[in-house]
């Protein structure tokens, strides 16, 4: 096993954590051996983020005798109604909750306590404006959480918080789906959600791209715990089905290689639901570097095929000439193909044009299909003299 610090917390992680969300309703002996099989394979994060009671009394169990070898993240915002997942706000059910985590874990503190599930602006202000951040707060000067985390699908809420100062550990879906498609339109696809509502125009043009949040992340020295990594197994070989099922489909192994690829500071947390599951995960620490290689099979992708076709989406905005870049690619792409005196017209009636560009770069950052901008930029200036 290879370790990793989790930014700012100095936490010594393994590049491979264990999830629980397969293991809600599972007998205690499939528990155990779950958690046994990932310490000694030398996995120290575990995530319990919900689970029936009995449930997070095994978890308790199985941990007994070696907590203290075992980064524990626990969650603030959720609970079990009637042996199911519950998102909530209502704090004397958090704290229900939490106290219930301390008892049944057997655990006096939580490495890292996760404000959970947070994708939408009035949330996000009720949870740091309101109670829970606050009761965080508290905990983490009894010494009972040693650290404050943020969970989020959405990338602009989830950079709203890294730039807050007030996390220390993201958690964030990340695998070659996610990152491939603009916007968090996967999610949205893949959870039925609408996470970002009706976008005004100006919003889409400002909407951050995911290696935003990431690269902010890293000047923050904001860890990554990445989430989802196989997609709801949407992306693997063999998926039994799903709504985004055949746009990419990897090993297991090939999705870790690609999380552990984007920084430093991710590490991959993965759902299992035994030990086979764990097993295959675990696979990666031995693969070959062909095994690892999940390039080619993104270029396969129909997906992929958009990674460096600009979509005319202007999500690389806002320029600091005001460039309407989409508008300006769209007829540097049609002069590719043919020069009419439509396109020429269309592209000298422009207020600004690529002869305006400073060539500064910020678009490319923003692009989520991973567009040199200022190529196309200059190759703009070239066709329209």
């Amino acid at each position: 096993m290879k370790y990793r610090k989790l930014g700012k917390t100095g936490l010594e992680v393994s590049e491979l954590a264990l999830g629980c969300e397969y293991v809600w309703h599972s007998e205690e002996k499939d528990v155990v051996d779950l958690v046994n099989a990932a310490v000694d394979a030398g996995i120290n994060y575990i995530d319990i983020f919900v689970g029936t009671p009995s449930t997070r009394d095994y978890f308790g169990r199985a941990l007994k005798g070696i907590r203290d070898k075992v980064i524990l993240a626990g969650h603030l915002g959720c609970i079990d109604v009637k042996d199911q997942y519950v998102r909530t706000r209502d704090m004397k059910l958090c704290e229900d909750f939490i106290q219930q985590f301390y008892t049944r874990l057997q655990t006096d503190y939580i490495d890292i306590l996760f404000l959970h599930n947070c994708d939408e602006d009035d949330d996000y202000n009720h949870i740091f404006e309101g109670a829970m951040y606050q009761r965080a707060l508290e905990l983490k000067k009894e010494g009972k959480a040693r650290f404050i985390g943020f969970s989020s699908h959405n990338t602009k809420i989830a950079l709203k918080a890294v730039r807050s100062g007030k996390i220390d550990v993201l958690m964030f879906p990340v695998n070659p789906l996610f990152n491939l498609m603009p916007r968090d339109a996967a999610m949205e696809k893949m959870f039925n959600l609408e996470i970002d509502g009706t976008l005004q125009a100006s919003e889409k043009e400002s909407y951050p791209t995911k290696q935003e949040l990431y690269e902010e992340c890293i000047a923050k020295e904001i860890g990554i715990i990445a989430m989802k990594p196989f997609a709801a197994g949407n992306i693997l070989k063999n998926h039994e089905g799903g709504a985004l099922q055949g746009l990419i489909s990897l090993t297991p192994v090939q999705c870790i290689s690609y999380i552990l690829n984007q920084n430093n500071a991710t590490i991959a947390l993965p759902g299992f639901k035994n030990v086979g599951e764990l097993s295959e995960a675990l696979a990666y620490f031995t693969a070959t570097d062909e095994e690892k290689n999940y390039q080619l099979e993104l270029e396969r992708s129909d997906l992929y095929q958009f990674k460096n076709q600009c979509m005319y989406c202007n999500h690389c905005q806002p320029c600091p000439k005001k460039i309407d870049i989409g508008e300006v690619t769209k007829l540097k792409d049609l002069a590719e193909k043919e020069m009419t005196m439509e396109v020429l017209s269309r592209y000298q009636a422009l207020e600004v044009n690529a002869s305006d560009c400073l060539f500064c770069g910020a678009c490319s950052k923003r692009c989520p299909f991973g567009i040199d901008v200022n190529k196309n930029m200059k190759r703009a200036q070239e066709l329209f003299i």
